[in-house]
């Protein structure tokens, strides 16, 4: 192989290095300290901070009494930190800053009698989360959701709407979710809220498999970032390996490949 090209915007978004970053910060403290679910998609790093006395739970009925609680930078229902409030626990809110301007935005639409519009993957726990913040929002994976439901009732497209994004949402099926709404809906206000962090991975990594011959894309199987990271490579090369580590990639990888990258 002649060339590797490694992504200069590969490793952690801030949101998500700010949140590990404050969970090692509660474990130097001592006392007890769990993060309401994973605090990242990355097995060596969640292991890692078990080992040094982290606990991790799936739900707030899970923690011990004097436990201090880590919320995760996806972050969560609002009706879960409500409820931890209620009870007097010790909460560090790690929720990435650029998800708490999407669920302020959202609650401002709905307090204004607009109806919020969240474009991206309906069950992903940041979009979960940011629908708990309103009651009634709508939730469209792309734009064909988009189309359908204001086919479905041609009165929709007056409907005063307040659309944002996941942070993480793969950009062009952003943009052509608000050309629609742009074009058929009377009263729209949309804000972009794809992290920037996320959009310039992006573009590089579609940038870097237009020019290789095989593309490598590490990350965990649960991450949406690594899995729109694929999903974008894998329009740019015809050879895309999503992996965890090396040991993972297959023998023969880069067999008759004089370029490959890595994000």
């Amino acid at each position: 192989m002649e060339k590797i090209t490694v992504a200069k915007t590969a490793g952690f978004c801030f949101g998500v290095d700010r949140a590990v970053k404050l969970v090692y910060a509660e474990l130097e403290k001592g006392g007890r300290v769990a993060t309401l679910g994973p605090i990242i998609h990355n097995a060596d790093v969640v292991n890692d901070m078990i080992a040094k006395g982290a606990r991790i739970v799936s739900s707030v009925e899970e923690l011990e009494p004097g436990e201090r609680v880590v919320i995760r930078s996806h972050g969560e229902l609002k009706s879960v930190l409500d409820h931890l409030e209620r009870q007097g626990v010790t909460c560090v809110n790690a929720t990435c800053p650029n998800v708490i301007r999407i669920q302020r935005l959202v609650a401002q639409a709905e307090a204004e009698g607009r109806q919020p519009v969240i474009i991206g993957e309906p069950s992903h726990p940041e979009v979960v989360g940011v629908a708990s913040w309103c009651s009634h929002p709508l939730v469209f994976d792309g734009p064909e959701a988009v189309q359908r439901w204001l086919a479905e009732d041609p009165h929709r497209r007056e409907i005063p709407l307040t659309v944002v994004a996941q942070t993480t949402c793969i950009r062009e099926l952003f943009e052509t979710s608000c050309e629609i709404v742009k074009k058929e809906c009377t009263n729209a206000k949309i804000f972009d809220t794809i992290c920037d962090a996320t959009q310039k991975r992006q573009t590089e990594a579609a940038e870097i498999a237009g020019k290789v011959d095989v593309m490598v894309v590490v990350g965990d199987r649960k991450s949406a970032n690594t899995r729109h990271l694929t999903e974008i490579c894998s329009k740019r090369c015809s050879r895309v390996f999503q992996v965890e580590d090396a040991d993972e990639l297959p023998a023969g990888w880069a067999r008759g490949c004089r370029a490959a990258g890595l994000t």
